[in-house]
């Protein structure tokens, strides 16, 4: 079916940008599952390897994610090895987490995997029109996460 056969519904902008975050989600949920990470140990390995060793809860501020509820994945990544937590050097109360090399072997090996699997989502778009889309996208996002701060 073509998209111009599609009902009035399937053709607006808002389920279209819906439906496909739906699926895109899906299909990252399950591209996170078979590399065995969650999003939220995800977005603690990247914030790691951009921002370098940081404080705890800083780390948690930077991903959204309460404080309390950070240090089971922390843990859960400590015991495979990929942070590593120490004592802040001036407040023995504070932990300052970094990547390990471990960490940064599993990110260079995933980033390779995500591109192909993000290929294989936009598949039906040239690579001139993918930066185009991450492009407007982009700008949407900023426009809307500009205006919450």
């Amino acid at each position: 079916m073509s998209g111009n056969e599609r009902p009035a519904f399937e053709r607006g902008t808002g389920f279209l940008l819906a439906r496909l975050g739906s699926l895109t989600a899906r299909s990252w949920t399950a591209f996170l599952t078979e590399h065995d990470l969650t999003q939220t140990q995800y977005s603690i390995l990247t914030t790691l390897k951009e921002q370098g060793p940081i404080g705890q809860r800083h780390l948690a501020e930077l991903i959204a994610v309460d404080a309390r509820n950070i240090v089971p994945v922390l843990d859960s990544l400590a015991a495979r090895g990929l942070v590593e937590r120490r004592t802040h050097d001036t407040d023995r109360r504070r932990r300052t987490i970094t990547l390990t090399d471990g960490g940064n072997a599993l990110l260079d090996a995933f980033a390779a995997a995500a591109a192909t699997e993000q290929d294989r989502f936009l598949f039906a778009l040239p690579h001139r029109e993918r930066e185009h889309l991450n492009h407007l996208l982009r700008t949407l996002y900023d426009s809307h996460v500009s205006a919450l701060d």
